[in-house]
This record gives structure tokens, sequence and C-alpha cells, in this order.
């Protein structure tokens, strides 16, 4: 390949890049914040999840990944109490808790009035209302397949059934 054909490739590329950008980047604004019907569908997911995670996360698991990304009036950057949960499930269930730990810090968030939680004790009840979620639904699959079993997602469930999961999530979060 000549110079010139490099070069003009090159160009090519960056145009199509920038106009990638560009067009996200209006779609982002032209977005606007979200809806009730959407902050209600948000919150029928997390109850929903709790008792059928799977189906709930197959059927709704695109929309939701894409709604969190669009939507600007909503953040939250699950960290350590996330990562936890995730490391904690096994096999095919770390999507399924992906999943259910940010549906549930989401319609916290809303029930909440809390659209970019910053302040510590908001941060802590965010995080600790979705690794609830989580063991819920975490409960249902172990119901349905004891090979979910996960002897760390056992030591929450004990922590929260001691009246202790604030203090377990705190832990984790540090």
């Amino acid at each position: 390949m000549t110079t010139f054909c490099r070069r003009a490739a090159q160009l090519f590329a960056l145009v199509a890049l920038f106009g990638a950008l560009t067009a996200s980047t209006l779609a982002q604004a032209a977005r606007g914040p979200s809806t009730p019907d959407e902050r209600a569908r948000i919150s029928k997911l997390a109850a929903d999840s709790r008792n059928d995670p799977l189906t709930v996360q197959a059927a709704n698991g695109a929309w939701f990944e894409q709604w969190l990304n669009d939507v600007p009036d909503f953040t939250f950057k699950p960290e350590a109490v996330a990562k936890w949960c995730v490391r904690a499930a096994r096999g095919d269930m770390k999507k399924v808790v992906r999943f259910e730990f940010s549906v549930s810090a989401l319609d916290y968030q809303i029930k909440h009035n809390l659209a970019a939680p910053t302040a510590p004790a908001d941060v802590a009840a965010v995080n600790l209302a979705a690794l609830d979620g989580v063991l819920a639904a975490y409960e249902t699959l172990l119901a349905k397949d004891p090979d979910n079993r996960s002897p760390k997602m056992d030591e929450a469930i004990v922590s929260r059934n001691k009246g202790e999961l604030a203090a377990f999530a705190a832990a984790l979060a540090q």
C-alpha cells in the first residue's frame, strides 16, 4: 500500500471516528432526563429480578445497560461492593449478579431521589440496597440450582440474618 493510500485510510478512519463520537454525543444530549415510566420500569425490574433473576436479566439486561449509559440524570459508580459481589458469584451467575446489583442500586436511588450520590452515607446506603438485592436474587438462584452456592454469598447472608449487613457492606467498601 502506498503512503498516500495509508494516509487516506487513516484520515477516513479519523473522520468516521469523529462522526461516531459526534453522533453519540448528540444522541446523549438529545436524550434528556429519565422519564417517570422508565423509573417505574427500573423499580419493577428490581422487584421482579429478586424472584426470577435469570429471566428478568435475559429479557431486560440489554435495555437496562443502554438506558444506564444514555440517561443523564442517574449515575452511580459501583466499586468495591459491586466487585466483591461479582467475584463471589460462580460462573454464569456473575452477569446476573452484576445486573442485580446495578438495578437494585438504581431502584434505591430512584426511590430516595438520589440522582448521583456522592455523600459517603448515601453511597453506603446505595451499596447496602444493592447488596441486599443481590442476596435476594442469590437465594432464588440457589433454591433453583444448589450448584450456584457461593461460600462468600452465604457469609453475607449470615451477616444479613444477624442484622449486620450494613457493617458487612461497609467492610467491603473499604
